[in-house]
């Protein structure tokens, strides 16, 4: 049985909300590309990321696009499973992915009787309805060159390597999740060598991260996307 330490949605339940959940749940390894969930499905589990990450995605007419990358400690989909409605989203890993799987029945009903677990639920709700508001503000409100510089910031933050930033998905997500296509996305990088950025290979140089961040208008409080 997997122990409540690998789940943080669990943190500060009761035992016994634990202890269901926990002799419920199933772990497994997925294979990267493997379809986890796909857009209109009536999710039966819950699905938390143990180690890997997963690509969110959607498709209207052939068009496809990434919404959202989840990393270790993150649910998908929550908002599906809470409300039993209909998966927005498919769901992929990128690269092998550890995932645990949660009856979605079960969570339901635990979630009802255990406050602990309401709160835990609606934290991560929250936390996600903020991403999902900051990709909206990049996309309808900076340019492509202001999304990818806005992009390179968080980045350089998140690897915290003095004026270098490697890039760790293929250009072409990349693009996608930032709202344009790959062409865009090459030009926008031409663009920004004026700003001190150079690229080669997965790896990005930058000259100045402050002047990167004030060309996107990022303001911390706001653009901080751990908030």
């Amino acid at each position: 049985m997997l122990a409540a330490d690998d789940i943080e949605l669990l943190a500060g339940v009761t035992s016994d909300t634990r202890k269901r959940l926990l002799a419920r749940a199933e772990l497994e390894i997925v294979a990267s590309g493997t379809l986890i969930v796909e857009e209109g499905d009536q999710l039966q589990k819950l699905h938390i990321i143990r180690k890997g990450v997963v690509e969110l995605s959607a498709n209207v007419a052939g068009n496809r696009a990434t919404i959202a990358l989840l990393g270790h400690g993150d649910s998908f989909i929550l908002a599906a499973v809470v409300t039993n409605g209909p998966a927005l989203m498919t769901a992929r890993p990128m690269g092998n992915a550890e995932i645990v799987h949660i009856p979605a029945e079960l969570f339901r009903r635990c979630m009802r009787r255990d406050p602990g677990l309401l709160i835990n639920a609606s934290h991560e709700l929250g936390r996600g309805f903020r991403r999902m508001v900051r990709h909206l503000r990049d996309q309808k409100l900076r340019s492509t060159n202001q999304r990818l510089a806005a992009y390179l910031v968080r980045l350089h933050r998140e690897q915290n390597e003095d004026g270098l930033v490697h890039l760790t998905l293929r250009k072409h997500v990349v693009a996608s999740l930032l709202g344009m296509q790959p062409a865009s996305l090459s030009r926008a990088f031409a663009e920004l060598q004026d700003l001190g950025v150079k690229v080669k290979g997965d790896v990005v140089r930058i000259a100045d991260p402050e002047v990167l961040q004030r060309y996107a208008g990022m303001a911390s409080e706001i653009d901080d996307w751990d908030t």
